[in-house]
């Protein structure tokens, strides 16, 4: 083995920098149902994002309310045609 190594032509690694996007998430581990997890990789394919980042935006839609289930856009509807 070689005692004496030439370094100078060695390049320095890139820091990895953060942004402040990535400080403000949290890794979590989530069971989801393998055909949902499909139909979520496919529609992420499908719209050109990554499946993480449309699981993401689904859950952030749905807790700020822009994102609706079934049940609250029934209720809503009725609350429209009541009015």
């Amino acid at each position: 083995m070689k005692k004496d190594y030439d370094l100078k032509n060695l390049k320095q690694k890139k820091s990895r920098t953060t942004s402040k996007e990535d400080v403000s998430k949290t890794l979590i581990s989530l069971r989801i149902n393998t055909n949902d997890l499909v139909d979520i990789k496919s529609e992420a394919e499908r719209l050109g994002i990554p499946y993480q980042t449309l699981m993401g935006s689904i859950l952030h839609r749905y807790i700020t309310g822009e994102l609706l289930d079934k049940k609250g856009a029934e209720i809503l509807k009725m609350i429209k045609d009541v009015s």
